[in-house]
């Protein structure tokens, strides 16, 4: 996926963060739940622009993210939460989240490909 290009294409906006984060865990279970590329765009848009609001964007941009696979759905959501429920004894929980998410995908059998068309005719 070409996040450097997908995170250009989200408009800032000043968002609570804590609220976000809130968002995130109950679209992580709707997302388990459906397995929908359609809902894991939706995340991804929403990730995106925590990122952009946590300014970790650049690094997201110039370095990437790399996806981390556990071995099943229901490990892969553990781990999503757990570095949520952790990330004050972590500085770099955001990261660690993006690259589990990207790993979500995997885990969901979505294609990169569809992924980033989906995404791209969302906001299009």
């Amino acid at each position: 996926m070409n996040i450097k290009k997908m995170i250009s294409e989200i408009e800032p906006k000043e968002l609570d963060t804590e609220m976000m984060i809130a968002n995130l865990r109950n679209q992580f279970v709707e997302l388990y739940n459906r397995k929908d590329v359609t809902q894991y765009v939706a995340v991804l848009n929403d990730m995106l622009q925590l990122a952009i609001n946590l300014k970790q964007d650049l690094i997201l941009k110039h370095f990437g993210a790399a996806p981390v696979v556990a071995s099943d759905e229901t490990m892969q959501l553990q781990e999503m939460f757990k570095c949520l429920a952790l990330r004050s004894r972590n500085s770099n929980w955001f990261l660690d989240l993006f690259g589990l998410f990207l790993g979500l995908a995997a885990v969901l059998h979505f294609r990169s490909d569809e992924i980033e068309s989906t995404f791209f005719q969302v906001k299009h």
